[in-house]
């Protein structure tokens, strides 16, 4: 009799653990479905996200500010234009830049005092203050 007891639980420790086994690919399968759901499968989707982004179109400014490149004017004239200005629409203005050149550029603007800072990481735009 004393063995029954052991047999049992024996039993019920390899029940519990494949359906633990068969819970967790069941759940991995889920969030991976879930995962892959959001994310566009056809090739239209990705053409229709690009339509969806606002095009900022800046004519080339005709004056010279000393001290700033053409990429740092260009920005200036968007912060001017829209007051505020966050790094992601910036990063959409000028997409062929690295966003650390970006933010260098930033930080000569508002060197210049041109602009000003508000805000860190995620949190950081940018307001034009004039000069």
């Amino acid at each position: 009799m004393a063995t029954t007891p052991k047999k049992e639980n024996h039993a019920l420790s390899t029940i519990l653990t494949l359906g633990g086994i068969f819970l967790g690919a069941f759940l991995i399968t889920k969030l991976a479905h879930q995962e892959t759901s959001s994310t566009p499968m056809s090739k239209e989707s990705p053409e229709k996200k690009k339509e969806e982004k606002p095009e900022v179109k800046v004519e080339k400014v005709e004056e010279k500010i000393s001290g700033l490149n053409d990429r740092q004017i260009r920005i200036l004239k968007v912060v001017k234009e829209k007051g505020i200005i966050t790094p992601k629409d910036i990063q959409t203005l000028v997409p062929d830049v690295s966003s650390r050149t970006l933010r260098r550029d930033m930080d000569v603007l508002a060197k210049e005092k041109y602009i000003s800072q508000k805000g860190s990481t995620k949190s950081t735009f940018y307001k034009y203050i004039g000069r």
